[in-house]
């Protein structure tokens, strides 16, 4: 573990709305666009120093064929290497980033390709009950998406309300951080913060083929006054349409190297990885597994919160970076409020947009490229996933 373990490429796609610019764009396609420019990065091809590739990815039925998805990536790339592809629902890239980061400090490899991908548009609607035959009657065809959900528990809505309920977090403060998402997304846009994360890409929409550039999600109408008035989803108590994200398609992707291999290469670290961790709690804890994982990663880390220059908590609903940041105030209201203003500072993803696959290595990213702006720091990075696990990275850049 002497070595460093560095970033030197970083890019996503611009984030599509649901039946949006995406939409009509294979997954596959979606993936290899993010991971060809993250490998191009640095002006030359670092693609035949890969030495394994990890995908993480939510939902498989979007692909044609949902199985071993990674590797169909991997192969549509050019890289004939071992892939691992998982799933820790929103979790997934980040998991495999950790993956990554064991097999990097066992010295089994030296260089990896991390991505994450989501096409929420793909997925399919769904019937269990054909492959044996349909005597008489209708077919059900179930919808994996509408509500995210799983058998015997809540709604993800229900469980993010229910958090917000349990650590005091009223329903205008949700709407309010929903909005001051928007409008911070806007102006770091107009300042062209997000030019060195995102990759455009060329694609086609009915029959138009035009260059997507910019994430589709972001409403520069958003207002606390029209937020307050959307009503509870899917027998919530404070959930709504307005304080949470849509459905999105899109892929983020990570070059990660020992220093030692980027530096032999000629390459320029863009940050390194100082920890990572996984947290899990009771299945209906997701508000606050990323205050949990992101302790657990500073506590390995043998590091403080103070020393994070910037925070990003997945807003996977608005619940998660209010509760978290809450907890890991300790309840102080004060600080409380001191860490909302180191998190999520050119907004999140109730407006960037949240392709549950890809927004892991996404928040990283975008932390990544503000520390640089800002001349180098600290920041942790911590999401969410279906059935409260979490992941946390450290980053250093």
């Amino acid at each position: 573990m002497a070595d460093k373990y560095v970033i030197v490429g970083a890019k996503r796609t611009p984030f599509g709305k649901y039946l949006g610019a995406l939409s009509e764009t294979d997954p596959l396609d979606i993936a290899v666009h993010a991971a060809k420019s993250a490998l191009t990065a640095q002006g030359r091809d670092v693609g035949p120093e890969i030495d394994q590739v990890f995908v993480g990815n939510c939902v498989a039925g979007s692909f044609e064929t949902g199985s071993v998805t990674g590797r169909q990536i991997s192969l549509k790339l050019g890289l004939n290497k071992f892939t691992i592809t998982l799933d820790t629902a929103c979790c997934s890239p980040l998991t495999a980033l950790r993956m990554a980061l064991w097999g990097l400090r066992l010295g089994e490899y030296s260089s990896v390709l991390v991505i994450g991908v989501e096409s929420m548009s793909k997925v399919p609607h769904v019937s269990r009950e054909l492959r044996a035959g349909v005597r008489i009657g209708e077919v059900k065809l179930r919808d994996q998406i509408f509500p995210i959900s799983y058998p015997g528990y809540n709604s993800v809505a229900v469980d993010a309300s229910d958090g917000a309920e349990k650590y005091e977090v009223p329903k205008r403060l949700l709407d309010s951080w929903a909005v001051a998402s928007h409008h911070k997304w806007f102006a770091a846009q107009s300042a062209g913060k997000f030019s060195e994360e995102i990759a455009p890409i060329t694609v086609r929409k009915g029959r138009e083929t035009f260059v997507f550039s910019a994430d589709e999600s972001p409403r520069s109408d958003s207002t606390l006054a029209a937020v307050e008035q959307l009503p509870p989803v899917f027998g919530a108590k404070t959930t709504t349409a307005g304080n949470a994200p849509g459905l999105n398609d899109g892929a983020s992707a990570m070059v990660i190297m020992t220093e030692k291999r980027a530096l032999e290469l000629g390459l320029q670290p863009l940050a390194t990885v100082v920890e990572m961790a996984g947290e899990t709690d009771m299945p209906y804890g997701i508000s606050w597994i990323p205050a949990l994982t992101i302790n657990k990663a500073l506590a390995v880390a043998g590091m403080d919160l103070a020393q994070m220059d910037l925070i990003e908590i997945n807003e996977a609903f608005a619940a998660m970076p209010l509760v978290s940041a809450k907890i890991l105030a300790n309840g102080d209201k004060d600080k409380w409020f001191e860490l909302l203003q180191r998190t999520n500072v050119n907004g999140g993803a109730i407006a960037i947009g949240h392709p549950v696959g890809a927004s892991g290595l996404r928040i990283t990213m975008t932390m990544m490229y503000e520390l640089r702006r800002r001349g180098g720091g600290l920041g942790v990075a911590a999401i969410c996933g279906g059935l409260t696990q979490g992941e946390a990275v450290i980053i250093r850049a």
